[in-house]
């Protein structure tokens, strides 16, 4: 293995041990010398790879978006029309974080409150923003949507679903399950008519 690749190995190990970690005694307990002596090295070592616990716990809250957003980037890029990608690209965010808050409760917890990973939680609200708008232009261009600026309507059809699209308003409302992927596919719903100008 050359140099990079054996970098790459001992961040992936670091991010995997701050994981388990985060989930075993949370980000406020976990430590650089707890995760250091986990993986039995000096927590010096850590800090050639990492500027700071925040950095680590960043990195932790990147690689398990990634995977979400990848799902989020290959609807946007798929050959469906615009409305149908808006209504499957909110559909899937609001899952995801459903799922997630179930399955992996103390990883989501970091994007829900971002005490411990403040820039990364906003970096990831920003791509899906990103995302969310040009799907909005592909539907003005094609005459699917009423038109008018794309970044303000992806930022609209977020707002009018943060129930179920914004992290922290999932987190809220994680007691209330009855009936939420009913209403969840009704706000979708009405979120892309909103779009369309559609009533």
């Amino acid at each position: 293995m050359n140099s990079a690749g054996m970098v790459e190995s001992v961040r992936n190990r670091l991010i995997a041990a701050a994981a388990t970690e985060i989930r075993q005694i949370g980000p406020r307990r976990m430590t650089i010398s707890g995760i250091a002596g986990r993986l039995g090295m000096s927590h010096a070592n850590v800090y050639r790879y990492f500027a700071d616990k925040i950095a680590l716990i960043e990195a932790v809250l990147n690689g398990w978006l990634r995977i979400i957003e990848q799902r989020l980037q290959d609807i946007v890029d798929g050959p469906d029309p615009a409305d149908d990608k808006l209504e499957r690209f909110l559909s899937t965010l609001a899952r995801a974080y459903a799922d997630a808050i179930h399955q992996d409760p103390a990883i989501f917890h970091l994007l829900a409150e971002p005490e411990f990973a403040p820039a990364e939680a906003e970096r990831h609200r920003k791509r899906v923003e990103g995302l969310v708008e040009r799907v909005i232009e592909e539907g003005n261009v094609t005459r699917l949507f009423s038109g008018g600026d794309s970044r303000r309507m992806a930022v609209l059809a977020l707002d009018l679903g943060c129930r179920f699209c914004d992290p922290g308003m999932v987190w809220l409302g994680k007691a209330d399950s009855v009936g939420s992927e009913a209403r969840r596919d009704r706000v979708v719903r009405w979120v892309v008519r909103a779009m369309s100008g559609r009533k």
